[in-house]
């Protein structure tokens, strides 16, 4: 690997890190570059993924208090995310490089969405966080488990509908909110590393400069998250979304 594309894979995993622990869509960052830089589409999602789990570990240090008021009721929520983790995970190595290839564009379609509507989606369920119109427990662990599922598969766009998700479950703080994420997050990714490190298809040599940098940025995430206006961010990779989800389509669609 060249010096250029080294730098290139360290500060888009610095940024995506701090994206990732902050507003959710790092990946859009990281992972067309690891296309550009030659890897195949599935050889490329799961380095990706991999790389950028620390980003989401360096974050849960911000919400300490906030994570030890939430010690008991996340429980179930960590049991939901292992096991869509790693179904999703192994789904992914199952279905292949082919097929993979040929759902990168309707991925991210998929997750640009998501990551589009997520605020809207939060604010038109606002109402569901009065007790009497909450979904039942067991419905939202169910909707949590199929997001754990897709973000074993591909990833990209779960962390702002977990967000929405947390608040249909009455979570009316952001910060705790985004704690729990982070920590089912975290969950999520140690499973599927279970699953992904032995499979051959993590290249470290461009992995490492991500996870370098993404680690990086979620440190800094973690000293300056209180303070970072999170619409710009979403609003700034919303727009680089958009342009991947088009450039998806005319390459493998």
């Amino acid at each position: 690997m060249d010096a250029i594309t080294f730098l290139l894979l360290l500060v888009s995993g610095f940024i995506g890190g701090v994206v990732t622990a902050v507003a959710g869509g790092g990946s859009f960052l990281t992972f067309p570059l690891l296309l550009a830089a030659g890897l195949p589409p599935l050889v490329a999602n799961i380095t990706n993924w991999v790389a950028l789990m620390p980003g989401n570990f360096m974050a849960l240090a911000a919400y300490r208090s906030e994570l030890a008021e939430m010690r008991q009721e996340v429980r179930a929520h960590l049991l939901v995310s292992v096991a869509g983790g790693a179904i999703g995970a192994l789904l992914l190595l199952w279905t292949g490089e082919a097929r993979f290839e040929k759902a990168v564009p309707w991925l991210m379609l998929t997750a640009t969405s998501f990551f589009a509507l997520g605020e809207w989606i939060k604010a038109r369920l606002d109402a569901l966080r009065k007790p009497r119109h909450r979904p039942s427990r067991r419905w939202l662990l169910a909707f949590e488990f199929l997001l754990m599922v897709y973000g074993g598969y591909f990833g990209s766009g779960l962390g702002i509908v977990l967000l929405a998700t947390l608040a249909i479950a009455g979570q009316a703080s952001i910060h705790r909110a985004n704690a729990q994420k982070n920590l089912m997050v975290v969950a999520l990714s140690a499973a599927g590393l279970a699953v992904f490190l032995p499979s051959g298809h993590v290249i470290w040599s461009y992995a490492l400069p991500i996870l370098l940098g993404s680690s990086l940025g979620g440190y800094a995430a973690v000293r300056f998250i209180r303070r970072i206006a999170q619409r710009a961010v979403r609003n700034m990779v919303l727009l680089w979304a958009i342009a991947l989800t088009g450039f998806s389509f005319w390459k493998y669609g």
